[in-house]
């Protein structure tokens, strides 16, 4: 196998940029974790805070792709530290509505300046132009794996 140097820069470029985003994600979480939440439970309550109405225990299953068993165990955590409230649906029993409270729209607001301050750092450096020019390389890679994998075209 005749393996090319540009064949071994791609790759390294495919993989600094797949480290770049473990590193941001590990650093978001060990910001997260000064909060005293788990990454789970606070990606929830992002959801719950951008939502007009609050959503069904079930809808939260779906909009995160995870098992309503598993959307009740984060709840209950949730719930337990003053985060969000359930509320029966209209004489449904077995339907709760979620709605995120003041105390868990503060946890919103903290770790908001917590992703700002990290995205800022993330960022350092860097002019507009590089933004910009960035920014139009990750749509048109975004668009280029759409195009290849019909699954990736539902991801967003």
């Amino acid at each position: 196998m005749d393996i090319k140097n540009s064949e071994i820069d791609r790759f390294n470029i495919v993989m600094s940029f797949l480290r770049t985003d473990r590193f941001h994600r590990c650093a978001a979480e060990s910001q997260v974790k000064k909060l005293g939440i788990h990454r789970s439970q606070h990606m929830m309550l992002m959801h719950l805070a951008r939502c007009t109405e609050p959503p069904t225990q079930a809808e939260l299953a779906k909009v995160f792709e995870i098992s309503p068993a598993a959307v009740t165990v984060t709840l209950q955590k949730l719930e337990k530290a003053g985060f969000v409230s359930r509320t029966e649906a209209d004489g449904n029993n077995r339907a709760k509505f979620i709605a995120i409270t003041p105390k868990g729209m503060d946890i919103v607001r903290r770790s908001w300046e917590l992703y700002k301050t990290l995205d800022e750092a993330m960022l350092s450096g860097l002019t507009e132009e590089d933004l910009t020019q960035f920014a139009r390389i990750l749509a048109r890679m975004q668009e280029n794996l759409r195009s290849f994998s019909p699954e990736v075209a539902g991801l967003e």
